[in-house]
């Protein structure tokens, strides 16, 4: 009993300490007037010293990543700190690898503007990208840290392929067609799809630039509908029912077939072009179980044995599969 009560009195302390050094830093710290120059001095802001990194950028109107709110939870919202900011807090390093403590990387939620900074913010899919290689986008590891001290291995970040000069300007000339549109986005990216048979990267980049908003909301948007494909497709689209009714008749096998004759994977591209495979949840015939989707034709009753035939009616001219 004497024991408990001294545990919760020294943390009662531990808390008391902790809630007026929070008070201490909000009321009676005063760091003044900071500079804040963006990405190599493309921008500079004059900005009142105290707060966080994070709602500076935001009042400011510099564009920043933040999926959290500045809770700390998911780590959108990274940026290089070249100078200033102080040490790395426990909180960040979660949300962080070895190679990128060593470049400089910070959360700017997490991050105080106590003095003169020069940080620069990395492109969002480049962001993206590094949490899901490091695996760090995880919102139960907010109060965790890693104590682990092997080295973690970063592959390094995919070359962004370019487009031949041609395509430049078809995506340009797409981009001329919509650009005075109220809301055009959606359509642009459509015409863009139907024209490549997805949205490649560097299109997004060139949209992106073209109509002055940021990479992020137009990924996001091209992500959100399923119309819409961030990977190559096939000509000729293969979409696998794996729903209920098909997975008990043997839909999973259906798929595996279609995967060997093709030598693809689902979310692949066979290299003429021809055929991509795909994964959808209902078709809307469940009655017709193992069922498929081939463009806009559903063929239903399947079985492995039958999808030589189907295939071959897609096939290029004399090639077969």
């Amino acid at each position: 009993m004497i024991f408990l009560v001294t545990a919760l009195s020294f943390a009662a302390i531990l808390i008391a300490l902790a809630v007026l050094l929070l008070l201490a830093e909000r009321y009676l710290a005063n760091y003044g007037q900071c500079k804040v120059s963006v990405n190599g001095g493309e921008q500079t802001l004059d900005v009142a010293g105290g707060r966080t990194l994070l709602n500076t950028l935001l009042d400011e109107k510099v564009f920043i990543p933040s999926a959290c709110g500045g809770k700390g939870s998911c780590g959108y919202c990274k940026c290089q700190v070249n100078k200033g900011g102080g040490p790395v807090l426990p909180t960040e390093k979660p949300y962080l690898s070895r190679v990128e403590l060593r470049r400089g990387l910070r959360l700017a939620c997490q991050v105080k503007v106590k003095e003169d900074m020069d940080i620069a913010i990395p492109d969002f899919l480049e962001t993206v990208r590094s949490m899901v290689r490091n695996k760090t986008y995880n919102p139960r590891l907010r109060w965790l840290w890693r104590t682990s001290t092997e080295p973690v291995a970063e592959p390094p970040a995919p070359a962004v392929v370019h487009g031949s000069h041609e395509q430049d300007l078809a995506v340009q000339a797409i981009v001329a067609r919509h650009k005075e549109r109220r809301g055009s986005i959606v359509p642009l990216l459509q015409d863009i799809n139907s024209a490549f048979n997805y949205l490649p990267e560097w299109a997004l980049r060139r949209v992106s630039h073209e109509l002055g908003t940021p990479v992020s909301e137009i990924h996001r948007i091209a992500t959100f509908y399923n119309a819409f494909s961030l990977v190559p497709r096939g000509r000729n689209v293969i979409k696998v029912c794996l729903g209920t009714a098909c997975y008990v008749k043997r839909g999973e096998k259906l798929l595996e077939t279609i995967e060997q004759k093709l030598g693809i994977t689902v979310n692949q591209c066979t290299p003429d072009g021809a055929f991509s495979i795909e994964t959808v949840s209902c078709i809307g015939c469940c009655g017709q179980a193992p069922s498929l989707v081939i463009n806009d034709e559903i063929y239903g009753y399947l079985r492995p044995d039958m999808m030589d035939g189907i295939l071959d009616k897609y096939a290029p001219q004399g090639a077969g599969v």
